[in-house]
């Protein structure tokens, strides 16, 4: 297995602890994907993405200037979770006026209620948002530079908890039909209902296809392997596919003390990730003279990277 695999997925995640170069790692992919149509994605809430491509990226696709057939975009959750409340608000009104003990509350309590938000609802609609795009088919390939570790592992795990919150809705408008004969029939609320289930339940089945990966980043240092140990731990856990881990910005071997104190110890560390990593395949990468970034830069990169 090469580093070169990588690009027969159609829809690839880059993952890791802040500053190991995920960004760059997913750009430079990007390139390597050329000339087939390729979309990159930024679900990071600090989004970087911008300013590795050297260009304005925002919540709409826009094709990237000088490389063909790239496009890029900068998915804001918050965005994306408020335009869903606006367009469902009616039916969401309706899960709360046919729940179980909602007559107890006062109309503002019910508006209150309304407004709380729903824990890890604006990641799974930012994972619903690529879905959306997916679904219309426009591209080859799908990029994403997700957030760092423990901000990624949360938007991994939100099909799951998003899931468990509509059951507690399905219970409670269960118990108003027990109670409520004329209350019989599935109307607007229950259908939904049964869309989240539908859209949370192909989300974990796109994370977990075998056309799909994960490509965990990584640098040779005690406390990144710890945070990348959790990582893929939990990534398999998940049953999202694993089998490529990149370590980035290793010291060149230059002739002086500092470098070679620098080298030695990266060395040792090194070795640590090749025995604790040894199921993926690990491709080093050593620090660039120059940042990668901006068209020809990663143009450049992406050659050297899958050669």
């Amino acid at each position: 297995m090469a580093i070169r695999d990588i690009l027969d997925r159609d829809f690839i995640l880059f993952g890791g602890k802040g500053g190991v170069g995920k960004t760059t790692f997913a750009a430079a992919t990007a390139f390597a994907l050329l000339p087939r149509k390729t979309l990159v994605v930024s679900t990071d809430p600090a989004h970087s993405l911008g300013d590795c491509l050297g260009h304005q990226i925002g919540d709409e696709i826009i094709k990237i200037d000088q490389a063909e057939n790239l496009y890029a975009l900068e998915i804001s959750a918050e965005k994306t979770l408020e335009r869903f409340k606006m367009d469902y608000r009616r039916q969401m009104r309706r899960l709360l006026e046919t729940a179980a003990g909602i007559e107890h509350l006062t109309v503002s309590e019910r508006e209150k209620l309304l407004s709380l938000p729903v824990p890890g609802a604006d990641e799974v609609m930012g994972l619903k948002r690529l879905m959306d795009v997916m679904d219309e088919g426009n591209f080859d390939k799908y990029i994403v530079d997700t957030a760092p570790t423990g901000h990624a592992l949360r938007l991994l795990s939100m099909p799951d908890t998003f899931d468990e919150w509509i059951d507690v809705f399905y219970n409670l408008r269960e118990k108003h039909r027990f109670h409520e004969r004329a209350f019989s029939k599935p109307d607007r609320a229950d259908e939904f209902l049964t869309a989240l289930k539908t859209s949370t339940a192909r989300l974990r089945n796109l994370l977990r296809a075998e056309k799909s990966e994960f490509v965990v980043v990584a640098a040779a240092e005690r406390l990144v392997i710890e945070e990348t140990k959790e990582l893929v731990h939990e990534l398999l856990g998940f049953g999202i596919p694993v089998r490529h881990l990149i370590v980035n910005k290793l010291f060149p071997d230059l002739d002086a003390d500092f470098a070679r104190a620098r080298r030695d110890q990266e060395q040792k560390l090194l070795q640590v990730i090749r025995n604790t990593f040894s199921h993926l395949e690990i491709t080093e990468v050593g620090l660039q003279p120059t940042e990668p970034s901006g068209i020809e830069n990663l143009r450049r990169f992406a050659g050297v990277l899958y050669k």
